[in-house]
């Protein structure tokens, strides 16, 4: 009789060892599952506005355009941003009837690495120039993109940070957009 007693003695306590161990592994597992949320607070992610971006990353100055050629939507279809390993801000605009990008604009520090943001990026340069655009030195680029589309793309360097706009059209609404955002 106490041997019986003695084994469902032992089974309850394994069954409550094992019961324990379990809880412990889940608590680990959820807490670790939280871990990349707090080492990486403010790398890049999706923003629903502008504005929520800026203060998530408590980032003092982002351009916006203030013109916008007829066909391409306000608000912005994707804002991305992060403040780590350098401050940057992504917003792509779609055209209204096609719903695909029409315009990127990029800010971001240092300069040079605007390339690596863009998700339509120009695969073929045609047409290279330097000029000045309200003091400020810019260089604007003609060319097709990689999605097959011909574009433009107008770079300065303003305050720190890179400003680099992408439109798929020709430079001359480009160049307006880009006068809209230089103050």
């Amino acid at each position: 009789m106490e041997t019986r007693k003695n084994k469902t003695g032992k089974t309850l306590r394994g069954l409550l060892l094992m019961l324990l161990m379990t809880a412990a592994v889940v608590a680990l597992l959820a807490s670790v599952n939280r871990l990349p949320l707090v080492t990486q607070k403010g790398l890049m992610r999706r923003y629903g506005s502008i504005e929520e971006a800026k203060r998530a990353l408590g980032l003092e100055q982002v351009l916006v355009p203030s013109y916008f050629p007829e066909g391409i939507t306000w608000p912005p279809s994707l804002v991305l941003a992060q403040k780590n390993p350098y401050p940057a801000v992504v917003m792509e605009f779609k055209k209204a009837a096609a719903k695909e990008t029409a315009l990127i604009v990029i800010q971001a520090s240092p300069a040079g690495v605007n390339g690596q943001l863009q998700r339509v990026k120009m695969s073929e340069l045609k047409e290279e120039t330097r000029y000045a655009l309200k003091g400020k030195t810019v260089i604007l680029q003609v060319g097709t993109c990689d999605n097959g589309m011909p574009c433009s793309r107008m770079a300065w360097q303003d305050n720190g940070f890179q400003r680099t706009i992408l439109l798929m059209s020709s430079p001359f609404e480009l160049i307006r957009i880009a006068e809209s955002m230089i103050p």
